[in-house]
């Protein structure tokens, strides 16, 4: 799957790896956190990416809440982040991983639906501040951050194009700028 979005992502947003990515994969999901260095992450992990290496659970045995689709495709999430970080590493978060989850479709559409009816339905959609949580994934997680910023991403891809995409990526506080419209 990595291997099959190599150019699509490359070519999307004009970025190039000039080293071999290594691609760790773990068969127990105890290894892959304490290799990710988070040995108390949350049963939901997947995969993270490392200096030089993308660090995956094994798709034979996904972790809690996915399964093995989820699991190939999270080495197309961490690989987006990498081209991502390549143009600014200083981004939002929901950007970030907006941006990954949009590009891998590593996450169940059905999730991400009941989500965004859950959240209109019962007024509480969150602001991008919320889903701005730093290095604190789990917050993101809990504030359904991968759900909400799929579909940010997804309506800017949509709106906008890529070529404006790629412009907010380099000046993620110029709403105005990039998209005419205010952040609000």
């Amino acid at each position: 799957m990595l291997g099959d979005s190599y150019d699509r992502i490359t070519n999307r947003f004009n970025q190039k790896l000039e080293e071999k990515l290594v691609v760790e994969i773990y068969s127990e999901h105890t290894e892959l956190l304490n290799a990710l260095g988070f040995p108390n992450a949350p049963k939901w992990v997947r995969g993270g990416i490392g200096v030089g290496k993308i660090l995956i659970a094994s798709p034979l045995n996904p972790p809690y809440g996915t399964d093995f689709h989820g699991v190939v495709n999270t080495a197309v999430h961490e690989f987006v982040h990498i081209i991502v970080n390549k143009i600014n590493n200083n981004i939002p978060r929901w950007l970030n991983e907006g941006i990954a989850s949009y590009e891998a479709k590593d996450n169940n559409p059905e999730w991400i639906i009941k989500t965004m009816k859950n959240g209109l339905e019962n007024n509480n959609i969150p602001r991008f501040k919320d889903l701005d949580t730093g290095d604190d994934f789990e917050t993101f997680f809990n504030r359904d951050g991968y759900q909400y910023s799929y579909t940010i991403v997804e309506f800017i891809v949509t709106e906008f194009g890529y070529d404006k995409l790629k412009e907010f990526i380099q000046s993620p506080t110029m709403y105005l700028e990039v998209f005419g419209l205010t952040k609000n």
